[in-house]
């Protein structure tokens, strides 16, 4: 019983039927396993099932046999049928149950009953993703979906004396959702490995079955028609949408990457002054360059707090398109980041303006995609007695004349930067979300493909984000001071 994979896993798949549904058939082929050297070669019992066939089991004709037990047009008609049908004389008794049947209600209900069940387990306990997951497979077609249902049975029962023990195994389970067009069957068509039912009672039994997908195949001049007439139906669709979408879509030139930049200012909170708002200046090295010089720059709607936090909402949209000659990349090797500064200026009754907070960020030029980030904000300490009372009686906003100071400013180019000795102190946060999308023919093929030269670009335009802020040299040195104070725990 070597070639028989106790351990093989049955699994829902899930096809999406273009023909009619009624072409389907399926072929169970079943053998029980007499003894460890069984093979192939005979002894196989199968039998055809077209999509909704009702195939009758040994009880079932029994029943309906008798008139007496047929009250229902369904039940009288199936009284019929048993009339008409010849007795198998086969080893195994192989039928199904149909759309029509009561098997079928029973299952869902069963079906519904235990995933409520496992629901009011989960409950007391935390998500299980993988869980849910095998849930979802389990039944793929939700109950809110038209679908027909048919069930391949077994009767793998005996006789005790006289008398007839049945035991019913499900061999294969089918829904159809006739909105979607999408068929499930619970197992997959075997592919090479039968599947296997053991039984454990007084006398040990095993069996294996195949699941194959006999339907007959489309006549060669009914395949032609059909992907003509599929063929039609798209390219009218297409006309369709030329229709709505203008054919003038402009492309950046060949040797350009354009970076389009959407930008929300979300919120503001924990500044000293209330009613307050937010200026943005974008800082671009030599080698970048923007469409719209004028968007570098803005000011947003001024806002009151007023909650515990003091929290302000702005929800302020900006966008922004910057160029880069990627021809440039390997003259100036590493390039320079844009960076993003900003300014929050509190506006009290008499008109007086401070400053609340300053950050800064590098954008996130190098890969697409949605950022969102928490900025700590600071503001500089006027070294005298008088600094500190011209900012409460008359307001000290805009005494920087370069803002790009407290990140790396645009006219340095030293190793060391020293801003030792100057008096800051931390204010509050400001919550940003920035939207990056790439576009470019330069290397558009080599990206979508993965090759070499695209990874060059994307990780020349990466390691520009490498620039370290205060804050980042503040992470890293506390991580150093962490692992120094656990190795000499070790010594």
């Amino acid at each position: 019983m070597s070639h028989v994979n106790e351990s093989l896993l049955k699994y829902t798949a899930i096809y999406r039927c273009c023909d009619d549904i009624t072409d389907l058939k399926i072929r169970i082929k079943l053998k029980e396993i007499e003894n460890s050297n069984d093979d192939d070669s005979g002894g196989w019992e199968q039998k055809t099932f077209s999509w909704q066939q009702k195939a009758f089991s040994k009880s079932e004709r029994e029943f309906y046999k008798d008139e007496k037990n047929c009250v229902t047009d369904l039940e009288k008609k199936y009284h019929l049928d048993v009339g008409k049908s010849a007795e198998s004389d086969a080893k195994f008794d192989l039928y199904s149950y149909i759309n029509d049947d009561d098997f079928t209600l029973k299952e869902e209900f069963d079906s519904v009953f235990r995933r409520k069940c496992e629901m009011e387990e989960e409950s007391d306990e935390e998500y299980d993703f993988k869980k849910s997951i095998m849930a979802a497979l389990r039944n793929p077609i939700g109950h809110n979906h038209e679908f027909d249902a048919m069930f391949v049975m077994a009767d793998l029962g005996e006789y005790v004396d006289t008398t007839w023990i049945k035991d019913e195994r499900i061999l294969c389970t089918l829904k159809y959702d006739r909105k979607t067009k999408i068929l499930s069957i619970h197992p997959d068509f075997t592919n090479f490995e039968p599947y296997l039912i053991k039984i454990n009672g007084n006398k040990a039994r095993n069996f294996k079955y195949l699941v194959e997908n006999v339907s007959e195949p489309m006549p060669e001049d009914e395949r032609f028609k059909e992907t003509e007439l599929i063929r039609k139906i798209n390219n009218h669709k297409m006309a369709l949408r030329r229709q709505f979408i203008d054919t003038n879509f402009v492309l950046p030139p060949k040797n350009q990457l354009q970076v389009s930049l959407f930008f929300e200012i979300l919120w503001a909170k924990q500044f000293e002054y209330d009613t307050i708002y937010v200026q943005y200046f974008i800082d671009l090295p030599p080698d970048w360059s923007c469409v719209d010089s004028s968007k570098l720059q803005g000011i947003t709607q001024t806002c009151h707090t007023k909650n515990e936090e003091g929290l302000a909402h702005f929800g302020h949209v900006f966008d922004v398109v910057l160029e880069y000659n990627i021809e440039e990349l390997g003259k100036l090797g590493i390039p320079k980041c844009p960076y993003i500064y900003f300014e929050i200026i509190s506006k009290d009754s008499w008109s007086r303006y401070r400053t609340e907070g300053l950050t800064y960020k590098n954008l996130p030029v190098a890969k697409p995609g949605n950022y969102r980030f928490e900025l700590q904000c600071f503001r500089l300490i006027p070294d005298s007695i008088s600094g500190q009372l011209r900012r409460f009686f008359i307001g000290d906003c805009s005494n920087y004349s370069d803002i790009t100071w407290i990140g790396v400013p645009k006219d340095y180019d030293g190793p060391i930067l020293n801003k030792y000795g100057t008096n800051t102190v931390g204010t509050g946060q400001i919550g940003v979300r920035i939207n990056v999308l790439h576009q470019s023919q330069a290397f558009l093929d080599c990206y979508r493909e993965n090759s070499d030269e695209g990874r060059e670009i994307f990780e020349k335009l990466n390691s520009s984000s490498l620039v370290k802020s205060v804050e980042q040299v503040l992470q890293a040195f506390k991580r150093a001071r962490k692992n120094m104070i656990a190795a000499r725990k070790n010594l």
